[in-house]
């Protein structure tokens, strides 16, 4: 039953994305046409790119867990609080570049140590369910 929620629960968080995304994707071309897109910290960071990578690495790390770990939570808290500030500042250049480009390093370090701790604990968890079979 557990294994069925769960199925459920993801099928309807990725349709709730989709649908999201097909909202919004329409509404931001609509409203931005003119306005070019720039390669540098505020509109890398204003693409949401980068967070939505740290958030699914953090989600893949958090499911081989069986406990909640407050240390991915703050990581994502933390990467949020400086998009959110980087996008409040986004017309001041000053300070929108610095948050935005500590909100991509945030978002790179994390993603790398994330996908690290991630093989590291898949092949712990590999051979406890080998040494489990056995």
């Amino acid at each position: 039953m557990n294994r069925l929620l769960g199925s459920v629960v993801v099928i309807a968080y990725v349709l709730t994305c989709f649908g999201v995304f097909a909202w919004w994707m329409p509404h931001f071309f609509a409203v931005n046409i003119e306005l070019l897109p720039e390669a540098n910290y505020r509109y890398v960071a204003a693409t949401g790119i980068p967070f939505g990578l740290l958030l699914v690495t953090v989600i893949a790390r958090q499911s081989l867990k069986g406990y909640f770990s407050p240390v991915m939570l703050f990581q994502v808290l933390f990467a949020g609080a400086l998009l959110y500030a980087g996008l409040y500042a986004f017309y001041f250049p000053l300070q929108a570049n610095f948050f935005c480009a500590a909100h991509l390093v945030v978002c790179a370090a994390g993603v790398v140590w994330n996908l690290y701790r991630h093989r590291k604990e898949l092949a712990l968890w590999e051979r406890t369910q080998a040494a489990a079979a056995a």
